[in-house]
């Protein structure tokens, strides 16, 4: 059985889709097997990173809507050395039918009504199984902020990660998802925090928070760190990504999320010139 990730946050431009597709082709290249699921209705760009737009036929509802089967939804995007699968992202959520059983109307006997008084949580549920049974990692990127089937998604996935920015106001943020995911009963220990835009300088400059002060505050322990990089967003406006760049100093930002969350103990282990590590950890003052 595979694992399902969901990458969020409640801020946007924080880079949520640089991960997600960064993490995808990391995982690929070490031969699992990947689907990648856009939820983002209004500006999905999944399909742009793979270059599919205009292939992709079928959406994320349609399979949860068992209006097809998720093998003949998916586009399969094929590369020399790995595949990735992509889901793209519904148009909207307007029509979504998110009533409890207890509220929907009452059972007219009928087989095909009774059938469709399957809760959304319910065929969530279903299709996640059903889709860990074929992939090693099922990844959910997901929209900024609080949307539509937010809820249902974290309550579903095996781990969710919180993207967010080296700033004060990305932090805060986190903070709240990190609340909001706790009021779903979703298990600390299945969140992790991602920093993207980490600047090393600026914490000992005093402009940034330290390590430490960021875990404190957002209350999610750390499983990554991603430097910022014009080279990383640069790729990404013609659909590549940290693997294809020749300087490998980039990719290993993922390949250390990745080692983690196969269970492999990476420490932090980067070395900033003219910087101890120990500076890393509280903003200095």
């Amino acid at each position: 059985m595979g694992k399902s990730i969901m990458i969020t946050s409640f801020k946007g431009g924080v880079g949520k889709s640089t991960v997600a597709v960064n993490l995808c082709v990391g995982l690929a290249l070490k031969n699992y097997k990947i689907l990648i699921i856009d939820l983002d209705a209004s500006s999905g760009s999944v399909d742009l990173f793979f270059g599919c737009e205009g292939d992709a036929i079928y959406n994320f509802l349609d399979v949860t809507e068992e209006r097809v089967d998720i093998a003949k939804a998916v586009y399969s995007k094929k590369y020399s050395d790995y595949q990735i699968d992509v889901l793209k992202s519904p148009g909207t959520y307007d029509l979504l039918d998110l009533s409890s059983p207890e509220e929907q109307p009452e059972d007219s006997g009928d087989e095909e009504e009774t059938e469709k008084k399957l809760s959304f949580d319910e065929k969530l549920a279903k299709f996640a199984d059903e889709a860990k049974k074929i992939y090693d990692f099922v990844i959910f990127d997901c929209p900024s902020g609080k949307f539509e089937i937010f809820d249902y998604i974290a309550r579903i996935s095996d781990l969710v990660f919180v993207v967010t920015l080296h700033s004060a106001a990305s932090v805060r943020s986190a903070e709240k998802i990190a609340l909001r995911l706790s009021e779903q009963n979703v298990k600390s220990e299945n969140v992790r925090l991602i920093i993207n835009g980490f600047n090393a300088k600026g914490i000992k400059s005093g402009w940034n928070l330290g390590i430490v002060d960021i875990i404190e505050r957002s209350k999610i322990k750390l499983i990554g760190l991603i430097e910022s990089s014009d080279l990383i967003r640069d790729y990404q406006e013609i659909g590549k990504t940290c693997y294809d760049i020749k300087d490998k100093k980039l990719r290993l930002y993922f390949d250390d999320i990745i080692g983690r969350v196969l269970d492999d103990n990476i420490n932090l282990k980067r070395k900033y010139k003219g910087i101890k590590r120990t500076d890393l950890y509280f903003k200095n003052k």
